[in-house]
């Protein structure tokens, strides 16, 4: 368990993170904690289930779904991680999500691999010059990401991750994060 803690703290080493005002930490706080609570709900649904019932779960179409739309819930979380590493309460909540990542992908061993942080190959940090880049939700650098996994809207670019799960699970408005906030968002 220790490599898989070191694994993620070495994902997760980056430069200097841009400053975060409290409406933004604010913001990612509630996002992590609803990943952090999507991740549990699954730890509680998969910790009953005899493992032949986990095994028809992941052979089947829509559990394949749900697991890959899990996963991309996770790496919302790993972006955001990035690019507020150094806040104490992004940091908190994320040890949390990691520590569930791991018990749901304990749970799932031998039937399905779940990709580590590592995987995900999260590159980059918010450019600070070209805020135009950056993703609106978790302030990434977007400049290297393929074309088909961000939208623009109002002139911002996201992931479609990071904007999928704000808009089905925070509120039904995108937010620039990249901007200093006029008013709170939550």
């Amino acid at each position: 368990s220790s490599g898989i803690n070191a694994e993620y703290g070495d994902a997760l080493k980056a430069g200097p993170s841009p400053a975060v005002d409290e409406d933004r930490l604010g913001a990612w706080s509630k996002c992590l904690s609803l990943v952090l609570a999507t991740l549990i709900a699954c730890q509680s649904a998969l910790t009953g289930p005899s493992s032949s019932v986990l095994r028809d779960v992941v052979e089947s179409e829509r559990g394949r779904e749900y697991l890959c739309c899990l996963t991309e819930v996770f790496k919302v979380a790993c972006r955001i991680s990035r690019s507020g590493c150094h806040e104490d309460g992004v940091v908190e909540i994320f040890k949390e999500i990691k520590h569930s990542w791991t018990l749901v992908s304990e749970v799932l061993d031998g039937l399905i691999d779940l990709p580590t942080i590592r995987e995900f190959n999260i590159a980059g940090s918010s450019n600070e010059e070209e805020w135009a880049r950056n993703c609106g939700i978790c302030l990434l650098d977007t400049t290297n990401e393929p074309e088909n996994s961000m939208l623009q809207y109002n002139r911002v670019i996201y992931h479609v991750t990071c904007a999928n799960f704000w808009l089905n699970s925070i509120d039904d408005m995108l937010p620039n994060l990249n901007q200093k906030l006029d008013r709170p968002l939550l």
